[in-house]
């Protein structure tokens, strides 16, 4: 039978049997014949414990190209048995229609079994890969976060006024971080000055911009003053090229001036230790 068993299922598409050498294959082929004659005898456990485990050595193998292949060993043995059932009671009909009811029935059993086993192995295929995905994207969002804090670091230079310092290009997200991380340093520190140099910008086009008017606008909302400064020569004919209108913002040439001009804002100012001690 298990001669028998492996020549059909070399015959079989979409799976790797053809490539098994036959003698292999009879072995291979045995265990589903032992699996049988237990669940004959009475033991069905060992049938459905054999369907799985082969339906998920398949599936390590990665050869389950197709869900319709997972019963074709059963149907196989099916096909054998039946017929082995009809020889063994040749003149006795009654006894033949039982036992072919029998192997009919440990078919459907292993082929259930089978079914199941794939779909389990699905299952955990797909969970492992969610959790594989889930990981990736903390690993993302974790990556993400390190660079936008180190993107443009906010840094308090007094009480009331904050230095955003802007390095390399901005694109559509990056601005949108830039933007939310400001906001919320302008709520938490109580800002009314925001200096936002862009020394470190290699050009201005019409997004940055958009950008830096909107961010303007946002910041006017929650009552603080937006000064930009590290405008070069080069930027400076860039932004009449293009006619770009940055009428609304506060210009200073430079983060020093922009500072002088923050602190005057606040009622403040700078002045040599020598005229702060003898004011004194």
């Amino acid at each position: 039978m298990a001669v028998a068993c492996a020549e059909q299922l070399r015959t079989l598409p979409n799976t790797n049997y053809p490539k098994i050498p036959l003698e292999q294959l009879q072995i291979v082929t045995r265990s589903p014949f032992i699996a049988s004659i237990a669940a004959i005898r009475g033991d069905r456990d060992a049938l459905i414990t054999f369907s799985k485990n082969a339906i998920r050595q398949r599936a390590q193998r990665n050869d389950i190209r197709d869900p319709e292949t997972i019963s074709q060993i059963g149907d196989i043995l099916y096909v054998i048995l039946k017929d082995k059932a009809q020889k063994a009671f040749p003149d006795d009909p009654t006894a033949q229609a039982q036992a072919i009811v029998a192997v009919a029935e440990l078919t459907y059993v292993s082929n259930t079994a089978s079914y199941q086993a794939y779909l389990e192995v699905r299952e955990e295929h797909f969970s492992q890969r969610e959790a594989e995905l889930q990981s990736m994207q903390a690993d993302y969002e974790q990556v993400s976060a390190a660079i936008r804090e180190l993107s443009a670091p906010i840094a308090p230079i007094h009480d009331n006024i904050l230095v955003l310092p802007l390095v390399g290009s901005i694109n559509q997200d990056r601005a949108t971080f830039l933007t939310e991380d400001l906001l919320e340093e302008i709520v938490a520190r109580q800002s009314d000055v925001v200096i936002i140099d862009i020394t470190g910008v290699p050009v201005v086009d019409t997004n940055i911009a958009n950008y830096l008017l909107q961010t303007t606008r946002a910041v006017s909302l929650l009552g603080a003053q937006v000064i930009l400064v590290g405008i070069s020569a080069e930027i400076a004919q860039t932004i009449v090229g293009l006619e770009l209108d940055l009428r609304q913002l506060t210009v200073r040439a430079n983060l020093q001036d922009g500072i002088e001009y923050a602190l005057a804002q606040v009622g403040l100012g700078i002045m040599p230790l020598q005229v702060r001690s003898s004011a004194a």
